[in-house]
């Protein structure tokens, strides 16, 4: 695995599972063209890793990305902006990676860092970490899937408060409204996330990507489209050796004794 990377950090832990630390502190993890490409590049090298089954991605304590890098912005119109999207895969690596995802957000997680955040299957958050989409303050809006993710979670009018009027939202209100599954101390955030994935490499590989698929699938499509693919997904699984190995342990354990 190459990890000759300038702008982030990346562990190969044990247990099949892998960490990613954006590593731009000076500018609060801000979100450069480098570190995008260098963020799809690494998704690629372990969607290919059959020894990774599951990716934490983390920033510092202070912020997981205060949005992109304004910097690489500034004055470069339309046509400027379109061709640095397209160059900048990274914005939907996440996105597009079968295997499980679990963020770990402490600080500031603003405009793209948000976006990028919401892109994780899974969202842990430290105790006070910060949550908007702050793009109308500069006279533009969210462009890497922010209106249209936080609206599916948060519902309409909550999303135009963020969206229209740059509206933050703390880590304990992200947990109410179901953009974080826990809320945890900072110290702790890190070694929570990483037991959590952990846990879930742990498990038949195979019915946790199926998992993921078709819950993402319920979020983008109808309900008549999600339990036919859920339907497709759910039978081959039966030829798997892990479903055959797990219920042939299950029906064997020993019972208990009364």
């Amino acid at each position: 695995m190459n990890r000759d990377f300038e702008t982030i950090i990346v562990e190969k832990l044990e247990v099949g599972v892998a960490l990613i630390r954006f590593n731009r502190p000076h500018q609060y993890n801000a979100l450069n063209s480098l570190l995008l490409s260098e963020l799809a590049q690494i998704l690629k090298q372990l969607e290919e890793d059959d020894q990774i089954n599951a990716v934490v991605i983390t920033g510092s304590e202070k912020a997981f990305a205060a949005g992109a890098d304004i910097a690489e912005m500034d004055g470069i119109g339309a046509e400027g902006m379109r061709n640095l999207c397209d160059k900048s895969r990274g914005w939907n690596a996440i996105s597009l990676f079968s295997k499980p995802v679990i963020g770990a957000v402490s600080g500031l997680a603003l405009g793209g860092g948000f976006e990028l955040a919401l892109q994780c299957d899974i969202l842990l958050a430290a105790k006070g970490a910060k949550f908007a989409l702050p793009e109308v303050n500069l006279g533009v809006i969210p462009g890497a899937g922010g209106t249209q993710r936080v609206a599916r979670l948060i519902g309409k009018s909550l999303a135009m408060e963020m969206v229209l009027n740059a509206r933050p939202m703390l880590a304990e209100e992200a947990f109410q409204r179901g953009i974080v599954s826990r809320v945890i101390i900072p110290e702790q955030l890190e070694s929570e996330a990483i037991g959590l994935a952990k846990e879930i490499a742990g498990r038949a590989p195979l019915a946790v990507r199926a998992g993921k698929a078709c819950v993402n699938k319920a979020i983008d499509t109808t309900l008549e489209e999600g339990l036919e693919f859920e339907q497709q997904s759910f039978f081959p699984l039966f030829d798997s050796d892990d479903a055959k190995e797990l219920m042939s342990a299950f029906l064997n354990k020993p019972k208990k004794q009364t």
